[in-house]
């Protein structure tokens, strides 16, 4: 098939995803010389026409990049009336002989059911025919396909030109974009990868462009990443990108004989219109390439050559139109000589010296494809900033309030320990657990940012202190925290040891702190009298002891006895007033000091004594 297209422009759009469906096939078709080779054998003749004509004349629709195949049926005339020396004369037609179609889109041929073209028909064995148009056409388009054609009738009527035309239009393919993106949407600032989708694989003649819609550009065939950046609205960047493949050569693909004055008429009669011998046998010849065609014998113009000759820009070759004379005298006329110079694909008329008027076809298939998308960037929230006016470190138990600075139309969501918190969504978040705790500030398109993690310690309070004596005057507490002891109410300045030497009788109190959380003691009533009298007022034994501990009193009187640990538990109890009094606890003890206090009935402490459980 010959190919009349000058410049393909194929233009993709977001509402026509075309293209890329072509693709593989145009790769393959680079890489094969004779795309008219493929076969379309195989049409099938309907008998249903009875009125000479194409059928139909216009061909269903084809699609780009998609395999293509229709039957056209032919009927042929039987005969037709010419006028002679002003008289209508009827005439059979003899044969037809139909050549081969030109005008077809790239990638489309045609074979009718008797082979391949050029082709007889003989009308006296049947007036049917029919061509199968097949393939697969790249270039969208309508195409005006010419099939000529040398109807032969009766003498003295002869060869008689001719050509039918068939419409085929070319819809645009249907596939995938040729931009290939890693994201279409994205964040501020967004890096996205830009390739296409028709590679050239080394191949020469690939030339590429992008337009990225933020001011940059360019003409790698994979330019790899892009970065996007928006600042207060979501921004819409279109995306360009231009393929252009110039690979295919350039063609000459056939030669129209449009008139002549070359004719074979007697000199001394002239033209008589009388005899098919009167009419000129056309034939080309290229000297330089030691090429002829074939001869066209009695007919007149228009005469189509069908050459499909490969060649180069800027080639020259001389044509010369001749009228065959079968070796008579004085040899061949020369209708006419033009020097063909290859430049611009295009169809081409020229006038030669003799009045010999022709038409041919340079034809040089550049394909250029044009996509366009649309990269949609949205702001990123500014980087929320957590804070509180609460004191911190703070205490179990306190409510701490965090607050997050965010932009108008974000939500947020709080997490503690890299957790999201159910029901989190506010810019205050009350706070009564320790943890780190940090708000991702959350905007359109799923646009985030993270603050940085704030922080919360909520400290325990240290158990209660316990004051007892050891000496006359000596007051001890345990505790693992600061200690400060109180005396009616304010702090004895430097006391922060576990004992304290009273030089006054009064109320005491020792605290424990761990941070800014407090622990005071029970208030201790200090009266020197009372410890004075009860030094003696027990033994204990043994010391250190396991499972239980005998106390022996000096009076015989009631006493209210209880064992603690270091933290003011009592662990065992006892009320008596027998001398031999046996302390026993509920269960074992684990090994450690212990405290031991005696009161009276009136619940005074009259003596503490330290005991320890043996490991």
């Amino acid at each position: 098939m010959q190919r009349k297209a000058v410049l393909i422009q194929w233009v993709c759009s977001p509402f026509e995803r075309t293209c890329a469906g072509i693709i593989i096939l145009l790769i393959s078709l680079l890489a094969t010389s004779d795309v008219d080779a493929q076969s379309c054998a195989g049409c099938a003749i309907d008998y249903s026409y009875t009125l000479p004509g194409l059928y139909p004349a216009t061909l269903p629709p084809a699609t780009a990049g998609e395999y293509y195949e229709a039957d056209v049926t032919f009927v042929l005339q039987e005969d037709t009336t010419v006028e002679i020396l002003g008289s209508e004369l009827t005439f059979a037609f003899l044969n037809y002989y139909i050549m081969e179609p030109i005008g077809a889109p790239f990638g489309i041929n045609a074979t009718s059911n008797l082979g391949p073209f050029p082709v007889d028909y003989d009308p006296s064995e049947s007036l049917y025919g029919c061509v199968r148009i097949c393939g697969t056409p790249l270039i969208p388009g309508t195409y005006n396909i010419t099939v000529p054609l040398i109807a032969t009738l009766e003498d003295p009527a002869g060869d008689q030109p001719a050509e039918f035309e068939l419409v085929l239009e070319v819809l645009p393919a249907t596939g995938t974009e040729g931009i290939i993106a890693s994201s279409l949407i994205g964040c501020s600032p967004a890096a996205i990868d830009f390739s296409t989708s028709i590679s050239a694989d080394g191949a020469d003649g690939f030339s590429y462009f992008w337009d990225f819609g933020n001011g940059s550009s360019s003409t790698e065939e994979n330019p790899g990443t892009v970065t996007y950046t928006t600042t207060d609205t979501a921004t819409l960047f279109p995306v360009t990108h231009s393929v252009t493949i110039d690979t295919f050569p350039y063609t000459l693909d056939y030669i129209t004989v449009l008139s002549t004055d070359c004719n074979d008429c007697l000199i001394i009669v002239g033209c008589t219109g009388l005899t098919p011998s009167e009419k000129p046998d056309l034939y080309l010849q290229f000297p330089d390439l030691g090429f002829v065609t074939d001869v066209y014998v009695d007919t007149d113009p228009p005469l189509t050559f069908v050459l499909g000759w490969e060649t180069t820009p800027g080639a020259e070759f001389m044509l010369s139109v001749k009228d065959d004379d079968s070796g008579g005298f004085g040899g061949d006329d020369n209708c006419g000589n033009l020097t063909i110079t290859v430049g611009e694909p295009g169809v081409y008329t020229a006038t030669l010296p003799g009045g010999s008027v022709v038409e041919y076809s340079i034809s040089h298939p550049v394909l250029a494809y044009t996509f366009y998308d649309t990269v949609t960037i949205f702001p990123t929230p500014e980087l929320p900033l957590v804070a509180t006016s609460d004191a911190l470190p703070a205490c179990e138990g306190d409510t701490i309030t965090l607050h997050v600075s965010t932009e108008d139309a974000v939500t947020v969501q709080w997490y503690n320990d890299g957790t999201p918190i159910p029901g989190a969504e506010n810019d205050t978040l009350l706070v009564t657990t320790s943890g780190s705790y940090y708000a991702v500030a959350n905007a359109t398109g799923g646009c985030t940012s993270t603050a940085s993690a704030f922080g919360v310690e909520l400290l325990d309070y240290p158990f209660t202190p316990y004051i007892y004596t050891t000496a006359f005057n000596v007051l001890a507490t345990s505790s693992d925290y600061p200690l400060q002891w109180y005396y009616e109410g304010n702090p004895i300045p430097g006391a922060t040891d576990s004992t304290f030497t009273a030089a006054l009788e009064g109320q005491y109190q020792v605290a424990a702190a761990n941070g800014p959380c407090i622990s005071f003691s029970a208030v201790y009533s200090l009266v020197f009298n009372n410890i004075g009298q009860t030094e003696s007022l027990i033994r204990v034994a043994p010391n250190p002891f396991q499972n239980n501990i005998s106390i022996e009193q000096t009076f015989n009187r009631l006493l209210y006895i209880q064992l603690m640990d270091l933290q003011g538990r009592a662990v065992a109890i006892v009320t008596s007033s027998e001398k031999a009094i046996q302390l026993q606890p509920d269960s074992e003890l684990p090994a450690g000091t212990y405290l031991i206090e005696v009161r009276d009935e009136q619940g005074s402490v009259l003596q503490q004594l330290m005991v320890k459980v043996a490991e």
